[in-house]
């Protein structure tokens, strides 16, 4: 029996019979494909879009239900080259990573199956394979993806992640880019493969494969005559660990009943006309002729939910709302028709200094009016007082500051330093440096969750993971965990729509031990706190009650073996606000002078006068190379001379103490002259 690929093909080659070349045009033969910019010499690259025909009329469209909406995606592929995707690289080799560690295998019939040490979800590494035409010649090279597919040996295919992402929104008047409107809840898709699910001219998927898809109700509908590379890839890319992928001219379609296609709706949401949002490969993994073409937007009525739930209003802010003055943070309120803000501005979010704020929410539930949100404004210190040197060409100069919380920069940004002595490198011209002062606050410490491992349990190598809700922004500072052997183990953040969000890799002895994270956590729901790489931890099965409350920022729901069960993360440790403030710069000028000339050598090879500032107590320090007279004299601000010594210094390193503790607080001016030359030095006294 003919499968449907090769009937597929059969009908195409009766329907379209002037495109014999296309023979010519295939993965191992170059002379009939045509490159984007009309050359000979190029890359025939995928350009992956996203029908919104496809999610408006496939399988007679979304499917909407009380609290959630059902929808199908299809992904043409536009482009002059294939999507492929490879799980075994060109030499026939594999590669999967457990946590830090990767392992690399030689299967290249990917036969074998992988599974992490001592448990845990592996992740592969895999590859796209990149054709490239020169002529008639077709060669092709692969670029290694930059993040990992989530690995399933028991389904015999890897997982694309985040393979496609899709919103319920509200409209925005004035945000011309869908992908900027308000989300009501969002919604994922992973790859469970990559394949030719239809040709573009197919008649099932009629109007999927348009030339523009970003545009509702809009774009030109192409079929195989409009792909001068039609088929290329092969037509028949399918589930598999070799590869996937999705051939020009083709699409890839995920129904709406399969797993994961649906946007769940809150129980707030009423009937009314919103928007759906989907956009494949967010992350832009693949790499494709078009990166901004990854997207549709189209309306959808809801009649299925609500039609007098309470209205509600809330703002939110992604980051913790502790600023210094002047300084500011994004305001976010829920999604609604409209918004008043008691600013005045009428936006979905606004940018905010400390202050306390409301907003009131318009949506199809009514009106409301959130409560205060307070952006509580950091204390900034006053910008430090610090005198600048006079060196002589190759030296270092000692530069001192009168700082709490000093902060070196040079004169691009860089941090040099953080002492209140800062040492230079040689120098050999004019240098300025900038100094700052720094105000830290520690936020408040909070503990959560489970608080330790008492009840029943066991050791656990496995994948499974923690539920938690972020109702505020606010930083996971560490966890007390409690591991069967030592490992390095890496722990990670993802969001409901499985981008990760944080993540960092530890030594984790056996026994018990906390763990520092300082993961920042975004408002959202549904994040997982999960170990990848080697588990072996403590997983609960005794004494768990959910929900698990962490101070007012985040509750702990659940696990992904559902509520008997404990994964983990013990004895949550949260900080809830503070920060740090940095005062205005205090530029600190190096000047270099040249200490020899051609007839006469300057006896002079360094100068220095510390502590500065002072109490009035302070050292002028000379490096000079042969027994100097020298004449100290100091001003004040205004010029009047208040002090004055001669004295004849020795050869070598001369440090000469002053005490002028008597003099009013304030700035002078120190002369130091010797052998001809007038040295002029600011002094602050305190």
């Amino acid at each position: 029996m003919m499968n449907r690929s090769a009937l597929l093909f059969l009908l195409l080659a009766m329907v379209f019979p002037l495109r014999s070349t296309v023979a010519q045009c295939t993965t191992s033969n170059a002379t009939s494909c045509q490159c984007p910019d009309g050359t000979s010499d190029c890359d025939l690259l995928p350009d992956i879009t996203l029908s919104w025909y496809g999610i408006l009329n496939y399988l007679n469209g979304p499917n909407e239900q009380d609290g959630r909406i059902y929808l199908t995606g299809s992904t043409p592929n536009i482009g002059h080259g294939p999507l492929e995707i490879r799980g075994v690289d060109l030499n026939g080799y594999r590669r999967f990573v457990c946590g830090t560690d990767t392992f690399t295998v030689y299967d290249p019939n990917a036969q074998q199956q992988f599974a992490c040490p001592n448990g845990g979800m592996a992740k592969q590494l895999t590859t796209q394979r990149i054709y490239h035409k020169n002529g008639q010649t077709m060669t092709s090279t692969e670029r290694l993806m930059p993040q990992g597919m989530t690995y399933h040996p028991t389904h015999g295919h890897t997982h694309f992640d985040q393979w496609g992402i899709y919103s319920l929104r509200m409209q925005e008047q004035g945000v011309s880019d869908p992908r900027q409107w308000p989300i009501i809840n969002e919604g994922y898709k992973l790859g469970f493969c990559l394949m030719d699910y239809n040709s573009c001219s197919d008649g099932a998927v009629t109007n999927h494969c348009m030339d523009d898809n970003t545009v509702y109700n809009a774009g030109t509908n192409m079929t195989a005559p409009n792909f001068p590379n039609y088929g290329l890839g092969g037509g028949n890319y399918g589930c598999g660990m070799i590869k996937q992928g999705i051939s020009s001219g083709y699409t890839d379609i995920y129904s709406e009943y399969l797993d994961g296609m649906w946007i769940d709706i809150p129980s707030s949401t009423c009937n009314g006309d919103y928007w759906i949002i989907y956009e494949v490969d967010p992350l832009n993994v693949v790499r494709e002729e078009d990166e901004e073409n990854n997207w549709t937007a189209v309306p959808i009525t809801l009649s299925q939910q609500g039609t007098s739930d309470p209205a509600i209003a809330r703002i939110t802010s992604d980051d913790q709302a502790y600023r210094c003055p002047e300084q500011q943070v994004r305001l976010n309120a829920n999604a609604g028709l409209s918004y008043l803000w008691s600013t005045g501005e009428t936006t979905s979010s606004i940018v905010a200094g400390p202050g306390t704020y409301t907003v009131e929410v318009t949506s199809y539930c009514g009106a409301a009016t959130s409560a205060p949100f307070t952006v509580t404004e950091l204390t900034r210190p006053d910008a430090p007082i610090a005198a600048g040197a006079i060196v002589c060409e190759g030296a270092s100069a000692e530069l001192i500051v009168s700082a709490a919380d000093p902060v070196w920069y040079d004169v691009v940004g860089n941090v040099v330093g953080t002492d209140a002595q800062f040492i230079t490198p040689p120098l050999y011209a004019n240098t300025t440096y900038f100094v700052a002062d720094q105000a830290t606050v520690d936020g408040t410490i909070v503990h959560g969750g489970k608080p330790d491992d008492s009840g029943g349990g066991v050791f656990h190598a496995g994948d499974q993971y923690m539920l938690f809700d972020a109702n505020a922004a606010f930083t996971l500072s560490s966890v007390q965990v409690y591991a069967g052997s030592a490992a390095m183990r890496t722990f990670e953040v993802v969001s409901a729509v499985g981008v990760l969000q944080a993540t960092r890799s530890v030594y984790v002895p056996a026994g018990a031990s906390r763990v520092t994270l300082d993961f920042d956590i975004e408002p959202g729901l549904n994040y997982r706190l999960m170990v990848v790489g080697t588990t072996d931890l403590w997983r609960s099965f005794g004494g768990v009650i959910y929900p698990y409350q962490v101070g007012n920022v985040a509750t702990i729901t659940g696990s992904t073996s559902g509520s008997g069960y404990y994964y983990y993360f013990y004895d949550w440790e949260v900080e809830i606000g503070g920060g740090s403030c940095e005062s205005e710069l205090t530029p600190v000028t190096v000047s270099v002078e040249v200490c020899t000339g051609v007839a006469e050598a300057m006896p002079l090879r360094g100068l220095e006068v510390y502590p500065n500032p002072n109490n009035g107590q302070f050292v002028v320090s000379l490096h000079l190379l042969a027994e100097t007279p020298v004449q100290l004299t100091l001003f004040d601000a205004l010029g009047k001379q208040v002090y004055s010594e001669n004295s004849r210094a020795p050869s070598g390193n001369w440090k000469h103490p002053m005490d002028l503790e008597g003099l009013p607080k304030g700035l002078y001016t120190l002369n130091i002259d010797l052998a001809g030359r007038r040295f002029p030095r600011r002094v602050v006294i305190q």
